[in-house]
Order: structure tokens, then sequence, then C-alpha cells
């Protein structure tokens, strides 16, 4: 039975993984009485062969728009990971309506306009040019010790699943709204494990914003993995 304040989350994976990257955060949320969805985006885990459509960042937005519709979801608290919010900063202008709440975690919060490569630094978006394989169009995985990962247990589960991010997501500009609405609360979680510059600015615009919520977690840039627990209490808070 689900408790009177229960909640629909919808949770984004980030960059070269998938939905399965929630499943512990996501049995936790659905063992405290809530309705939690974790969709994978095209060409991304369990549906990493559907990499030969060339996926963009609005066929992403387009993934997670389509499960909200098919599971008949409202009062969404809408939760991005790392590439995750620039998926559902897209998703919000297309359904506002349906959100209740937004959730950051570690994660771009991009204006209109602006790709992936727009939102890092200078030296981080020309090391991502370069990384790229340009002949298949895809971003090579990055190693889990780039983002403060060190459990060797997490990287056993980790790497395996992990495949090729498809570079027109991270080339394609955001179709996010203008302007924050300003009755859907924002909450951004910034984990001091990954050291990334550009995260760090998101953070300190938020801790300015009377829309954000700021919280700092000691972990790695995947807390969902590395600290579950308080990532499942400041989302089971989260406005």
């Amino acid at each position: 039975m689900k408790k009177s304040n229960s909640r629909n989350y919808v949770l984004v994976h980030g960059a070269w993984h998938g939905g399965w990257v929630w499943r512990q955060v996501a049995d936790a949320l659905r063992a405290m009485g809530h309705t939690v969805t974790t969709p994978t985006l095209t060409g991304l885990g369990e549906r990493k062969h559907l990499a030969s459509q060339r996926p963009d960042l609005l066929m992403h937005v387009e993934d997670v728009v389509a499960n909200i519709y098919l599971e008949g979801l409202s009062n969404i608290v809408l939760v991005g990971w790392s590439y995750g919010g620039m998926v559902i900063s897209g998703v919000l202008e297309q359904i506002q309506e349906d959100v209740a709440s937004m959730v950051y975690l570690d994660a771009f919060v991009p204006k209109r306009g602006q790709a992936v490569i727009d939102c890092v630094e200078s030296a981080a978006a020309s090391a991502f040019q370069g990384f790229i394989d340009a002949e298949k169009d895809i971003s090579p995985i990055i190693p889990l010790e780039v983002f403060g990962v060190e459990d060797a247990a997490i990287c056993e589960f980790v790497n395996p699943r992990l495949v090729p991010q498809p570079f027109k997501t991270f080339a394609q500009p955001s179709e996010a709204l203008l302007e924050l609405p300003s009755g859907i609360p924002h909450t951004y979680i910034r984990c001091s494990g990954f050291p990334e510059p550009s995260l760090d600015a998101y953070l300190a615009s938020a801790e300015r914003d009377p829309n954000f919520d700021a919280h700092v977690m000691s972990t790695s840039h995947l807390a969902m993995l590395t600290d579950p627990q308080g990532l499942v209490e400041i989302l089971d808070n989260a406005s």
C-alpha cells in the first residue's frame, strides 16, 4: 500500500550507463511506498543495439517523455544524473504541467541552446572533441576512477555494463525552457568526490537561487552506487 505522501520518481541516468545504475536507489524508494521508473536511453544499456539509430539529445528527451506517458505518471519528481540533467531539462520543457519537482544529481543544468560541450570548460570541451571516434560518432567510455569511484566491487559491477555514448548527445543544443518555472522547486546535489569545475559552478549558482535547494554529498560521481542511502534520504525529502 502506498503511503499518503508517496510520489512518482523518474530517474534518468547519465552518459555510458543505463537504467540499471539506479537499482539500489529505485528499490529503496519503492520500499518507502513511492513509484519509480528508470528508463534507459536509446543506444545505451540494454538498448545498446539501437546505437545504429545515431541517437541525439532530443531522442533521449523523447525516450523519457514516452516513458512518462506510457506509465501514466503525473506529479513527478524528475531526477537527472550528470548528462541526464540535459535530458530532464528538455523533458521539463515538454511536460512541465506533470512535473512537481526537479532534481539535478551532479548534473548539467543547461540554458536553452547549450550543448554538453558548451557547459564544460573549454579544455574539457576540447578533450571531448579529441576523445570521440569520429567514424562511429561515439565517445568511448571514461574510466570510473576519473569519477572518484575506488571500490573494486562497484567497478566490477559497472564496467561490463558501460557502452560508448553517441557523441551527438553531447553536441546537440538543449531545448530547455528560457526560464525555470518558479512554481516547480529544484534541487541540486553536488558530489564532492568528483572534481569538476563546471559542476561546482552549478552548485554555487543553486546556492544563490531561491528556487533551488542545494546539497553536497561526500561521495563519488556515482552516488547512487557509492552512497545510495544518503542519496535516497535527499530524494525522499525533495520538495
